[in-house]
């Protein structure tokens, strides 16, 4: 059965990245400001972000960038990375997006597969004049996987599909009295496509103020929300666990929704912060091959603990075997050099995420679980994610992560629940299995308990499993 978004399908602008952000001329421009640096206090206003972007494409053209080029853009959080994406974008080139904070070898490994020919540096951003160039049918930008059930690929995501994106998600935003202008606080990597698009481009087409910093920090991202109009914050699933536990709700008094997205939060922690700061939290849903946005909750009319409903003018449904499929304009044209991974992730037009979900009664959608995460036990199917949510409700966790671990029973070999804890508190392994087991069936319970400093998590925040699980049966 397909379902779509309650809300209507609207007209998508089938633009350019450039056009879509900027007026078709710069006295058409509101003069507010659009970005906000938190650790430099620098503030650019749209005419001066338009101007630093045109800058950078005369000098990148000057060096021979232009359509059928591929540009790295490797930078922090900033008005940088901002003007050097819309500045690659505009002279027609696709634009790498890579991690800042990966070591060299890794970026390098990532800037080779993208086939780059060359790089935005600091000195190429600067106040210019450009005719921007380009197709809207064009590959804009190549982010990457996130790679944590395999190795990254390149994402190829046109200005059609992430445009129509940002407008999907603008859409959706407003049936939660979200409009245009305001402010927005940013922390998550732009180098991400929930970053990229979902923090920066959608509310750069909005017209609202974006506040970030090159790096996250606790207290600075807090405090950065007093004495702001702070409409929406950003967050992913780790930052919720730490703002359920600050001290300080008062920072978040003018703070109207906090969005949470990368991966999934479960309800009972997204409550807790809603206690805590005493802000609505809405959580969102996305992959990087669909721009990322399919789902969004709704103010009033969703759990915190669903990915609430589709967006306008996307489709879903769920496969056999409870895999949820999408479909819309979002979508990538496909994976960077490899057709057959592309015609495994797209089928008839349909995207197979990967993640086990449940449609609820009122058409939200509930992420149990990756697909590729899940495993068996006995017989039956464990999903990871169902009891990292329940430890995390435990009052001594601080963090958990669980993974099929494998052993040797008596000559069979079986895989187990084992979940790697962040604790403060002298707990002990049998504390948490038997606590476990008071809460769940039986097939469900923990077996295993390893006792860890942190749970490696990417730079948007998904739990990084394949670092925890031993290889091999032992």
């Amino acid at each position: 059965m397909c379902h779509r978004s309650p809300l209507p399908d609207i007209d998508l602008p089938g633009t350019t990245l450039f056009a879509s952000v900027f007026a078709a001329d710069e006295e058409a421009l509101p003069d507010t400001p659009a970005i906000t640096e938190i650790d430099t206090g620098r503030t650019v206003t749209y005419p001066q972000l338009r101007a630093l972007a045109l800058g950078t494409a005369a000098s990148l053209a000057a060096r021979g960038v232009g359509p059928g080029s591929v540009v790295e853009l490797r930078m922090p959080n900033s008005i940088n990375f901002a003007a050097g994406l819309l500045g690659a974008s505009a002279t027609g080139a696709r634009v790498c997006v890579i991690g800042h904070s990966l070591i060299d070898d890794e970026a390098n490994h990532l800037a080779t597969l993208a086939h780059t020919t060359d790089r935005v540096t600091a000195e190429d951003i600067r106040p210019g004049e450009f005719e921007p160039v380009g197709s809207a049918d064009d590959v804009a930008v190549i982010p990457f996987s996130s790679g944590t059930t395999g190795l990254p690929k390149g994402v190829e995501l046109t200005h059609v599909a992430i445009t129509a994106n940002a407008a999907q998600f603008n859409a959706a935003l407003a049936a939660s009295s979200i409009g245009r202008g305001g402010g927005v606080i940013a922390p998550l990597p732009f180098s991400h496509i929930y970053g990229l698009n979902t923090l920066l481009l959608s509310s750069l087409t909005a017209r609202r103020h974006v506040t970030t910093a090159a790096r996250f920090n606790l207290a600075e991202f807090t405090a950065a929300h007093r004495g702001r109009a702070i409409d929406v914050s950003y967050i992913a699933p780790p930052l919720a666990l730490a703002l359920s536990n600050h001290p300080t709700p008062e920072d978040f008094a003018t703070t109207r929704f906090l969005v949470c997205g990368a991966a999934s939060l479960d309800t009972n922690l997204a409550r807790k912060v809603e206690r805590h700061i005493g802000v609505e939290i809405l959580q969102g849903y996305g992959t990087t091959e669909s721009a990322p946005v399919t789902h969004v909750g709704i103010s009033g009319k969703s759990d915190p603990g669903t990915i609430g409903f589709a967006i306008p003018n996307t489709e879903f449904r769920l496969s056999e075997d409870n895999a949820l499929l999408v479909r819309g304009p979002q979508l990538m044209r496909g994976y960077l050099d490899n057709p057959a991974a592309t015609a495994n992730a797209i089928r008839d037009g349909w995207l197979h995420t990967g993640d086990i979900a449940r449609i609820n009664e009122d058409e939200t959608v509930t992420i149990i679980d990756r697909a590729k995460d899940v495993f068996k036990y006995h017989g039956f199917q464990i999903a990871p994610a169902e009891l990292e949510a329940l430890l995390l409700t435990h009052p001594d966790i601080d963090d958990v992560a669980v993974t099929g671990h494998r052993r040797t029973v008596d000559g069979v070999v079986e895989e187990v629940p084992r979940a790697f804890v962040v604790t403060q508190t002298a707990l002990s392994e049998d504390d948490i299995m038997a606590w476990v087991a008071q809460r769940v069936t039986p097939y469900k319970k923990v077996r295993m308990v390893t006792f860890v400093d942190a749970i490696p998590r990417s730079a948007a925040g998904k739990i990084l499993r394949r670092e925890l699980t031993s290889p091999g049966a032992e």
